[in-house]
Order: C-alpha cells, then structure tokens, then sequence
C-alpha cells in the first residue's frame, strides 16, 4: 500500500519516513516559522536554516499581554515615587516575552524604564496588603534586575502574578 507525499505529490511506500523523490519528511513533521522546509517534529532547530523551533512555553510567553496601572494613592502611600505617583502612577506591562517596569520622577518630566525578558524570571511572588497589592519578580540575573512594585489593585496583581507563575511552570 502506497501514499502520497505531501510536498511532491509522489507515491511513497506507507511505512516511509522520507520520499523516495524530493527527500522530505513525509510522516510526523512540522513546518519551520522560518524558511517553511519540513522538519521533524522532535526537532530543536531546523536542519535547513538553524532557526529554534519554539517551545510551548516559547508560544505562552510571546502571546501573553497585560497592562496593570497602580492605583494613583496606592503608588504614593506605598512606593517611592513621592508626589509624582498621584498624578503619572507606575504601569507594569507585559508583552512579546518582556516585562516593562515604566515609573515617572520629577513631576512626570522623566520616565524611567525598568526591562526584564520572560525567560529570565527565577521566581513571581503576590503580595497582598490591606488595601493594595503588589508584585515582587525575581530574576536569574540577582537583585539588580529585580521588579517589586507595589501599589497595584489586589485582583489585578492577584492574576498577573498567577498567570506569569503559569507561564514559567510550563
């Protein structure tokens, strides 16, 4: 019993692994994102372009997006942003597999950004005050590159927190 290669359209014995006429992988293949040759499902490159095959975790951290503002007396009762926090408050994003810490000084005249990558978060941590919460994100990297911000709305730092711990435990 014979089937049919799904590049060429040529007849391949059903027990083949490549085609007996262009030599591509015929069963259990992947495309690459790259250059769209066939590669083989357990690959961890391309054999064609060297591209990385991404992970499903790779997939989770580059699709995951979420904004969270702090809470204008929030940001000032607990952070140190001073006056500055009730009127430009602390904004954690994430985005494409990054965490952007944004915060403001001098009146909102300076925007100072804090940029860490997903995949070289150690450890995510909730932490729950009276009436605000805050998120405290542990990298690889040591206590420079660590983000504790403070301030956020419980729920909102609650689920952010819970979702990056899902993503990194994939």
């Amino acid at each position: 019993m014979e089937t049919i290669c799904p590049h060429c359209r040529g007849e391949v014995p059903r027990e083949a692994k490549y085609c007996l006429h262009c030599g591509r992988l015929v069963d259990n293949f992947q495309y690459c994102q790259e250059c769209h040759e066939p590669i083989s499902i357990e690959a961890k490159r391309c054999c064609y372009c060297a591209q990385k095959v991404p992970t499903d975790r790779d997939v989770q951290i580059q699709s995951f997006n979420k904004i969270i503002v702090a809470d204008r007396l929030g940001s000032f009762l607990t952070g140190r942003g001073g006056f500055t926090n009730l009127f430009h408050p602390p904004r954690l994003e994430v985005s494409h597999g990054r965490i952007l810490v944004t915060k403001w000084s001098f009146f909102g005249l300076r925007e100072h950004q804090q940029e860490i990558r997903v995949d070289r978060v150690a450890s995510v941590q909730y932490t729950q005050g009276i009436i605000w919460g805050g998120i405290l994100i542990e990298t690889f990297g040591g206590a420079t590159e660590d983000i504790n911000q403070k301030g956020f709305d419980q729920a909102d730092a609650r689920e952010m927190s819970q979702k990056l711990k899902e993503i990194l435990s994939v």
